[in-house]
């Protein structure tokens, strides 16, 4: 497996922990040795690694979590740094997603999560995507 491939599985499985509300396996994926950081929509940024595993305590188990999914990720890859950017289907709701990953004993772990709302496509953002096709 290339490591462009190791990183999006990495993000796959955050994806999947999240699906399946398992807390458990959403803290294994989160960096243990770098800072590390999530933006949830309309939350402020939490900087903590026990602060941003305490914002997914209170979303999957305490919270109701929305079914999420992700599509067309793209990976970048330099050495030791993993970037997707993806958009999440969550509940319904299209986001952007920023996950930032590193290398830390052999695995891919996240050390960023960032999502928010796409912007509103209007008619001239649409020109400009058929100019570009």
């Amino acid at each position: 497996m290339s490591e462009k491939q190791a990183v999006l599985a990495a993000n796959e499985a955050f994806y999947a922990a999240f699906r399946a509300a398992d807390f458990e396996a959403m803290e294994r994926l989160w960096s243990r040795r770098r800072d590390v950081s999530v933006f949830h929509p309309n939350w402020p940024g939490i900087n903590t690694r026990d602060a941003v595993m305490e914002s997914w305590y209170r979303i999957l188990i305490a919270g109701n979590p929305p079914h999420v999914s992700a599509l067309d990720a793209t990976a970048i890859v330099t050495k030791k740094t993993g970037l997707v950017i993806c958009e999440e289907n969550l509940g319904g709701t299209h986001l952007i997603a920023t996950n930032v990953f590193v290398l830390e004993d052999g695995q891919w772990r996240m050390t960023n999560h960032q999502a928010s709302r796409l912007p509103v496509s209007t008619p001239q953002s649409n020109q400009i995507k058929k100019r570009e096709e």
